[in-house]
């Protein structure tokens, strides 16, 4: 882990998975929990979302009430509303420097949780109980990160149930 010289925002992981790992299918959720929308909209407001070039795409622009900086190697991509940094280390210096007051989140898709989860000091998880189809997963070894499940709440949208939890180092 790379530790970033004055870093005062802390740093979050918020992310929605099924039981086999899946968080992502061709550039979309697999999913459709408008509970776990709402979850995710109330706990990045007034923060900075860092996120890759797939994610600003499913989200169709930058999110209002949140700063937002997409990880992209594309120089010539344009995210409007947001900033573009090269790489993760990167997203976080600009991200610490943004007015926003509220955490920074790391919010993917696989490879950005894959390199910000050893950043981030707590973990915002839906695990929806149940296996899906994908091409985009969560890093298997997220528990070896986060110990300590210090909240939880079971949800359920028509027949897919689902549990928001959050853990700490």
């Amino acid at each position: 882990m790379v530790l970033l010289k004055g870093v005062s925002k802390p740093i979050y992981c918020i992310v929605a998975v099924a039981q086999n790992g899946v968080i992502g299918s061709q550039g979309r959720l697999p999913w459709h929990i408008p509970e776990d929308l709402t979850w995710f909209m109330d706990q990045t407001e007034g923060g900075v979302m860092i996120e890759g070039p797939n994610c600003y795409q499913e989200l169709g622009k930058a999110l209002p009430g949140r700063g937002t900086v997409v990880v992209s190697r594309n120089e010539q991509k344009s995210f409007p509303g947001a900033e573009r940094a090269k790489n993760l280390n990167d997203a976080i210096a600009l991200a610490q420097s943004l007015p926003w007051t509220g955490p920074i989140w790391i919010t993917g898709g696989e490879r950005i949780y894959a390199e910000g989860l050893p950043h981030c000091t707590k973990l915002y998880i839906t695990r929806i109980h149940r296996d899906f189809m994908g091409d985009r997963y969560f890093p298997h070894d997220w528990s070896r990160h986060f110990t300590k499940k210090v909240w939880s709440k079971d949800g359920c949208e028509k027949d897919l149930s689902y549990t928001f939890e959050i853990w700490e180092k």
